[in-house]
């Protein structure tokens, strides 16, 4: 068999590529590349700007993970069209659609998951076979076990359109999930609508939620031809929507996943598999095993398809195989311009140690929309003021936004509350900081006293590891903070030369590139 590639051209258009010779995969989120957030590759852009992309990405390909121009084939997500003819520029004489949007979904967990059978969720805003399906997993392949009539990704977002908080500085729809779900902590569930709000999510009926509330919401006739003009609620009408919200959406999957077998582990996937709270509470409720991959969201499907079209032999770990620095070449020069010198793990430790922010680049990117060491910023959550100078002056985002933790896996039930510490690299889950460990961790430490963390190992992510080794000797805790090496508006950074301008441009103190270490330019 010959190489192939798969193309999602959706929001979230993503390219992925299977070498034939080296059984290897890799995936290039095209908002990466393109440096805008939720990129659609169709629709939006001209069928010359189509072609030009997909060279670049087929370039890259070659010149980074040797993938020659040989294609047995390209796949087409079936509802993520794109208006070119790929054949030519993939060398091949088959374009294939493979599969449905969900089914995609459900083949890009199963195979990255550690499970030889499960129970996949697959939920989200919608695709082409609905909003909600739940398959099952095993050797002989996915089966599809029921289509639920329901729109969980939709009605969240919706729900978060109702927030002045969440929506007034949102560019997207698609940004207004995870600020809702941050948001959240802060207010307190309003009983008397949580019916209301958890039928909300099976119906899409926005009248009849208004109804049963008597809350004052705006659009009723057409509230989803412009969500991101509905909110009226703020402060703390606003954060107590945003926790009933949360909590109707909790329910309603609890109720779904009771109706099937208690016996075998849970994947969930979909752009609703991001949501950490109730991935935790589905694994502390549920005595089984819980999966998330690292890319869930629909950046995800390409990868789906290739899984598809060929069954894996092996559990597939794409985990740092995203997208190389684009201008890695000129590394050196940058080095002379800026003078940057060699720095080990014990330097860096010592530097966030000194309550220094640190911004690290190291090989290929993450794949999936969490950085997870190779395109991060870290800093000590000791620091009380660390979480508002972020998000205030280097993330230049809302306040209420919370940062990530990361530590040993062997050490984190020394700092969390979990039923277990198993699948935590990704950040999929919101473990409870141990009451001894809120205030001494207060940068990490959100509102509610949870914390979306990643476990690390020496096989996961060594160079996190060793930094963490070394800040363990010289702290009284050996906990790091990490969030994603962007500002705000735009995706996790693709390029040296994006990792500087957010150095001279943000209250970063230092950048770490391929162990070289970048101070500020003198101006």
């Amino acid at each position: 068999m010959k190489n192939l590639v798969s193309i999602f051209a959706g929001h979230d258009a993503s390219v992925s590529f299977w070498n034939a010779e080296t059984n290897k995969y890799y995936t290039i989120e095209i908002e990466r590349l393109v440096k805008k957030r939720y990129f659609r590759l169709h629709v939006d852009n001209s069928p010359e700007y189509q072609m030009e992309i997909l060279k670049q990405c087929r370039d890259i390909a070659e010149e980074e993970w040797g993938i020659k121009d040989d294609y047995e084939a390209v796949l087409i997500c079936s509802d993520g069209y794109i208006e070119v003819d790929p054949r030519q520029i993939f060398n091949t004489n088959t374009v294939q659609t493979v599969a449905m949007h969900h089914h995609t979904h459900a083949a890009a967990a199963f195979y990255m998951s550690p499970f030889s059978q499960a129970l996949i969720v697959s939920y989200d805003g919608g695709g082409d076979d609905g909003h909600f399906n739940i398959f099952a997993g095993s050797q002989e392949g996915l089966k599809l076990l029921e289509k639920i009539p329901s729109d969980f990704g939709g009605g969240y977002l919706l729900a978060g359109s109702m927030i002045k908080e969440v929506a007034e500085c949102s560019r997207s729809q698609l940004a207004l999930a995870g600020k809702m779900m941050g948001l959240c902590a802060y207010g307190s569930v309003i009983e008397a609508h949580l019916d209301p709000f958890k039928d909300f999510f099976f119906d899409r009926d926005y009248r009849r939620l208004a109804e049963r509330t008597k809350l004052n919401l705006k659009n009723l006739d057409n509230p989803w031809d412009n969500p991101l003009e509905n909110w009226n609620f703020e402060s703390k009408g606003g954060y107590d929507i945003a926790a009933t919200a949360q909590a109707a959406f909790e329910y309603a999957l609890f109720g779904v996943l009771d109706r099937y077998d208690p016996n075998v582990p849970i994947i969930l996937t979909g752009g609703c598999g991001l949501n950490v709270l109730v991935n935790e509470k589905i694994k502390c409720l549920y005595d089984r095993p819980v999966y998330v991959p690292p890319n869930p969201h629909d950046g995800g499907l390409s990868l789906g398809h290739l899984f598809l079209y060929k069954k894996p032999d092996h559990q597939v770990n794409i985990t740092y195989s995203g997208l190389p620095l684009l201008d890695r070449n000129k590394l050196q020069s940058y080095i002379d311009e800026y003078g940057a010198r060699k720095v080990n793990k014990i330097e860096i430790a010592q530097l966030i140690k000194g309550g220094k922010i640190l911004g690290l680049v190291y090989g290929d990117s993450e794949v999936g929309p969490r950085a997870l060491g190779n395109r991060s910023i870290v800093c000590d959550p000791n620091i009380a003021d660390m979480k508002d100078i972020l998000n205030s002056k280097v993330k230049f985002r809302e306040w209420y936004r919370p940062f990530a933790p990361f530590c040993k896996k062997e050490e984190a039930y020394k700092y969390f509350e979990s039923r277990n510490f198993d699948n935590l690299e990704y950040m999929s889950y919101a473990p409870l900081v141990k009451k001894e460990y809120r205030e001494k961790l207060p940068s990490i430490t959100h509102a509610d006293n949870t914390a979306r963390l990643q476990t690390v190992t020496k096989e996961s992510h060594s160079g996190f590891y060793e930094i963490l080794t070394h800040f363990g000797e010289i702290s009284e805790t050996n906990v790091l903070l990490n969030t994603s090496f962007n500002i705000r508006g735009y995706p996790i950074l693709s390029t040296i030369e994006d990792a500087l301008y957010a150095l001279n441009n943000t209250e970063m103190d230092y950048v770490v590139i391929e162990d070289y270490l970048f101070s500020k330019k003198v101006k």
